[in-house]
């Protein structure tokens, strides 16, 4: 499997805790606003739920191939811990510490997709 092709599944996987980060930042701030307009898609179980099995599935493909090239166990434990993050962030009761929970795992993660396209291209 070619560099290239990994990189993808990387740029999916930061993509997806990129969105994830959007959503928790924004969301508080326009909530209100948007219910006003009757947009309320955003405040959705369903969708967090899919924004971490996204993270989750195009992660664990990337950093599972890029494992095997470089061997770098850090990158899974960064990857391992911003994925618990986030799924903790969901059963906080108080808003601040989710929104700060699921920020810090969306950007644990990112670090390890972007260290795992380095370290690939450095193989």
């Amino acid at each position: 499997m070619n560099t290239d092709y990994r990189s993808r599944w990387d740029a999916v996987g930061i993509l997806a805790s990129f969105a994830c980060a959007i959503h928790c930042v924004l969301l508080p701030l326009v909530f209100t606003t948007l219910t006003l307009f009757g947009i309320e898609f955003l405040e959705n179980v369903y969708l967090e739920i899919l924004t971490i099995l996204v993270s989750m599935t195009a992660g664990s493909w990337a950093l599972i191939k890029g494992y095997r090239k470089h061997a770098n166990k850090m990158l899974i434990i960064l990857f391992v811990t911003g994925l618990g993050c986030m799924i903790t962030g969901n059963l906080l009761p108080a808003q601040s510490a989710e929104i700060i929970c699921k920020l810090a795992g969306s950007l644990l993660i990112i670090v390890a997709h972007l260290k795992n396209v380095r370290q690939c291209r450095h193989k």
